[in-house]
């Protein structure tokens, strides 16, 4: 028989009244939907990593723009010498009022102002995530560190942009889920994921790209740096245990490496590909090894 009582809960309807805050949304570029809280009376936005707000392309200044918040109703947008410009509504500036709606153009990127609640700014940010990350592992998923790739490697600039990757795949991984089930293989995913994101720089990348492949986006980085890099991670895996119930289970990584140092590695698929081939040899030569 169905229970037919209803739990009650208590509602606090100050949760209603949210206070709004000044924000901006990239609309346009590799982040979109990334939200940003304009809270501090000067916000920095640019290339340099010192910046408030950092988009990271060539097509932007390391102090690019300075957003001011002058009261409760007014803020200010000005132009920090860039050498692209700053463009409000499609008009070129070199300091003007922000008001909600405009948008505003920093480089290859399109802002909007924005009035949000914090829930409101939590609600976009989860958007993002459920659209760009692996549901089971929180790394990145295929389509956004595809997308990612090939922004890094067609982003205008004076000089080529040196990108590494790394395919790395679980060995014999349909044997963790014969023998102890998938719900231990789940386990043994997130905690492969969580040696990516403890062993790699702030600005490399992992994703799960498929099953029990990752890959890695290391920026700006030689083959030879990112291989130093791909046996960290290899190695730690190798040594990692995984609980599941009583049992320990451990397994290896075997890594494939692929650079744009090599002239004809010069798009997003022919990187993946080289990647993935060397995976291949990894696994010939016997598994738990890099290969580049």
């Amino acid at each position: 028989m169905q229970d037919d009582k209803t739990t009650l809960i208590d509602i606090n309807f100050n949760d209603f009244k949210h206070e709004k805050f000044k924000s901006c949304i990239i609309i346009e570029g590799d982040l979109i939907g990334k939200t940003f809280d304009l809270i501090n009376r000067r916000t920095i936005i640019g290339r340099g990593q010192n910046a408030d707000i950092v988009l990271d392309s060539p097509t932007v200044s390391r102090r690019h723009a300075e957003i001011s918040v002058v009261d409760q109703n007014s803020m200010v947008i000005k132009d920090l010498n860039s050498s692209n410009g700053t463009y409000v509504n499609g008009i070129k500036i070199t300091e003007t009022e922000l008001h909600e709606g405009d948008i505003f153009a920093i480089g290859i990127y399109k802002l909007k102002v924005a009035l949000l609640s914090k829930h409101e700014s939590l609600f976009f940010q989860r958007m993002k995530d459920s659209a760009e990350k692996d549901g089971l592992t929180g790394l990145y998923n295929k389509t956004c560190i595809t997308r990612t790739l090939n922004t890094m490697l067609t982003q205008p600039g004076h000089e080529r942009r040196l990108v590494s990757v790394a395919m790395a795949d679980i060995d014999h991984f349909k044997e963790i889920n014969d023998t102890y089930g998938h719900i231990a293989g789940d386990a043994v995913l997130r905690d492969i994921a969580g040696i990516f994101g403890s062993s790699l720089r702030s600005a490399d990348k992992s994703a799960r790209f498929g099953g029990e492949e990752f890959l890695v986006l290391f920026d700006r980085t030689s083959l030879n740096d990112a291989n130093i890099i791909s046996e960290r991670i290899r190695t730690s895996v190798m040594n990692h245990t995984t609980w599941y119930g009583n049992d320990r289970i451990h397994v290896t990584l075997s890594i494939g490496l692929a650079s744009n140092e090599d002239r004809h590695l010069c798009d997003a698929e022919s990187l993946i590909k080289h990647a993935d081939a060397k995976l291949y040899e990894a696994k010939r030569n016997g598994r738990n090894r890099v290969v580049g």
